[in-house]
C-alpha cells in the first residue's frame, strides 16, 4: 500500500519534470517605425534538453515599476510576438527578430524594462526565462495629434504673408476632431511644449478630421502679423478647438534663431 502511494506522487511529478527548458541568450530591443513598432531580438533561444521538446514560444517586452523577478508579472505589455515555433532536443533559435506593434503604458514615466521568453505549457503560455534590460526607459502614452515634418515657413513683409508648409498632420482620435489652427509662433527660447509665450505670425483655420484622416503636403498661405524687432525661435504651433478656445496638441520647433529687423516704414 506504502508502495503505491510513492509510485503515485511520481508520477505526478514525472510530466513536469519532463518540460524541456528553453533559455535566452543576449537580447535587444529598438523602437521602429517612427515609434509606432518594437524590434525585439535575441541572439541566441536555446533548448536545453537532450531529449524533450519545448511547446510553442513567445517573446514580450513589458514595463515594471521594479525589476521582475519570477512570478506573476505585474506592469504594461508594450508588444509580443505571435507564435513562434517550438524547438525540438538541442535546436536553437540564433539572431532572431521580430517587428511588433508597440501599446505604449496608459501613464508616463520612467520603466523598468523586461524582456521575456513564454512557453506553451499545460494549456497556457507560461514564463520560463527573463531578463531585465540595464537602462530604465521613460515612456509616455503616444499623443493624439502629431506633426510630421519636414516643415518651413517664409514671412514677407511686402506681400504681407506667411507661407506655412507641412508634410502632415494626422491624429488618433476615434471620433472627430475639432476645428484646426495652424499657426507659426516666435518665441524667445525654443518652445518644447506647455504655455506660450511670445508672438503668433501667421495662423490659418483648417476643417475638422474625420477618425482615420489626416491632412498631408500641407501648404498654406496666412496674413503676416510682423513682431518687435529681435531674435527669435519659430515653430509650427498645431491647436484643436476643445471648450471654448482653442488647445495645443502638437508644435514642432527650430533650434536656430532668425533674427526680424524693425517693420519698414509704410510708403507715402
Amino acid at each position: 500500500m506504502r508502495l503505491c502511494l510513492v509510485l503515485a506522487v511520481l508520477l505526478q511529478i514525472i510530466p513536469f519534470s519532463a518540460h524541456a527548458s528553453p533559455v535566452l541568450g543576449q537580447v535587444r530591443y529598438e523602437f521602429v517605425n517612427n515609434g509606432a513598432s518594437l524590434s525585439l531580438g535575441a541572439d541566441l533561444i536555446k533548448n536545453s534538453s537532450k531529449e524533450n521538446a519545448t511547446g510553442s514560444l513567445k517573446l514580450q517586452l513589458w514595463a515594471t515599476a521594479a525589476p521582475y523577478t519570477g512570478g506573476t508579472i505585474k506592469g504594461y505589455l508594450l508588444g509580443g510576438t505571435d507564435t513562434i515555433k517550438g524547438l525540438g532536443p538541442g535546436q536553437y533559435y540564433e539572431n532572431l527578430r521580430r517587428v511588433v506593434s508597440y501599446v505604449p503604458p496608459p501613464v508616463a514615466g520612467t520603466y523598468n524594462i523586461v524582456f521575456l521568453l513564454l512557453e506553451y505549457r499545460s494549456g497556457a503560455y507560461v514564463i520560463v526565462s527573463h531578463v531585465n534590460m540595464t537602462n530604465r526607459k521613460a515612456l509616455a502614452p503616444l499623443p493624439l495629434f502629431s506633426l510630421t515634418g519636414p516643415w518651413r515657413w517664409q514671412s514677407s513683409y511686402e506681400g504681407g504673408t506667411v507661407e506655412i508648409d507641412v508634410a502632415k498632420i494626422s491624429h488618433r482620435r476615434t471620433g472627430n476632431t475639432g476645428t484646426l489652427k495652424l499657426a507659426v509662433w516666435l518665441t524667445k527660447a525654443p518652445y518644447s511644449g506647455g504655455t506660450l509665450s511670445g508672438y503668433e505670425i501667421g495662423e490659418v483655420r483648417k476643417d475638422p478630421l474625420k477618425p482615420g484622416f489626416y491632412y498631408e503636403n500641407v501648404k498654406n498661405v496666412a496674413r503676416f502679423v510682423p513682431p518687435p524687432a529681435g531674435s527669435y525661435y519659430a515653430s509650427l504651433v498645431l491647436s484643436e478647438w476643445s471648450d471654448g478656445q482653442y488647445r495645443v496638441v502638437a508644435h514642432l520647433s527650430s533650434s536656430t534663431a532668425t533674427q526680424f529687423n524693425a517693420p519698414p516704414a509704410p510708403k507715402p
